[in-house]
């Protein structure tokens, strides 16, 4: 129940549903009531809102500061005994290619998997994620996309009952314990995660995939700055992750208090 109440509150303080649940009190203010100047401010509130996620700009500010944190792996052959790779989502749908069936997120990451594997074919992979209702989990998605880009099964762990990363880095943690091990998952997405394992006390090494905030050397065409669908789905990304960084904050916080036991986590 925690988990459901998490991505419910989550999903609605993101810039798309806060500005339309704005929107829709402004409209029930405006025909149902005589508040029309708190309607109308509501109103400008959430034009304002959806106006400037969805420029590059501040698109671009909000992702880069969490993207460069840790540096992308270059070097990629240095003796992992371990890739882990955290999961995203997928659909278990058999009238399409695996590939068709995860995520665009999940095939960034596993392509950073494959960039791995490559420079250390030894290491064991760790694919994770519940299935969440589906007839397949994340786990197994990824483990069928691995079987099909040649990786031998029996190096594949799967974590298939694993529902957030805190989970994740936690039964992670237990595994990869005095060994060495790459960390695959969103730029974004990898400062919280790697707090998470630190809280379990392991630092493997970062390999973000998936960078949203590029530098373009010579410039972009100015119809880049029209406001775009594709640069409100940036600043969506990273408001996840600060609320994130907030929510672990808190909880930090809070166990320090000792208002939460030590394990306790919403995570």
């Amino acid at each position: 129940m925690e988990f459901i109440i998490k991505k419910w509150i989550g999903g609605l303080l993101m810039p798309l549903p806060f500005a339309l649940l704005l929107l829709f009190a402004s409209l029930l203010m405006l025909f149902f009531s005589d508040r029309q100047v708190i309607a109308k401010l509501l109103t400008l509130c959430s034009f304002l809102i959806l106006f400037s996620f969805s420029l590059l700009p501040s698109a671009y500010h909000l992702t880069k500061p969490l993207e460069r944190q840790y540096p992308p792996l270059l070097k990629a052959d240095q003796s992992f005994d371990y890739i882990l790779v955290l999961g995203s989502s997928g659909i278990d749908d058999p009238n399409l290619p695996i590939t068709g069936q995860l995520s665009a997120t999940a095939l960034s990451r596993f392509s950073e998997v494959l960039r791995l594997h490559y420079a250390n074919p030894d290491a064991m992979i760790i694919v994770s994620g519940s299935g969440f209702g589906d007839t397949q989990s994340h786990a197994q998605l990824l483990e069928q996309l691995a079987v099909t880009l040649q990786i031998p099964k029996q190096k594949i762990i799967r974590l298939d009952y694993t529902l957030d990363t805190a989970q994740e880095a936690k039964v992670m943690s237990l595994i990869i314990d005095g060994k060495k091990a790459a960390l695959v998952t969103s730029a974004t997405h990898m400062p919280r995660a790697m707090q998470l394992f630190k809280r379990f006390h392991q630092s493997p090494t970062p390999a973000p995939a998936m960078y949203l905030a590029k530098d373009h050397s010579n410039g972009l065409p100015w119809y880049n700055y029209i406001p775009s669908a594709y640069q409100l789905y940036k600043s969506e990304r990273s408001m996840h992750e600060y609320l994130g960084q907030l929510q672990q904050w808190l909880l930090k916080k809070m166990r320090e208090e000792d208002i939460l036991p030590a394990e306790t986590t919403i995570e």
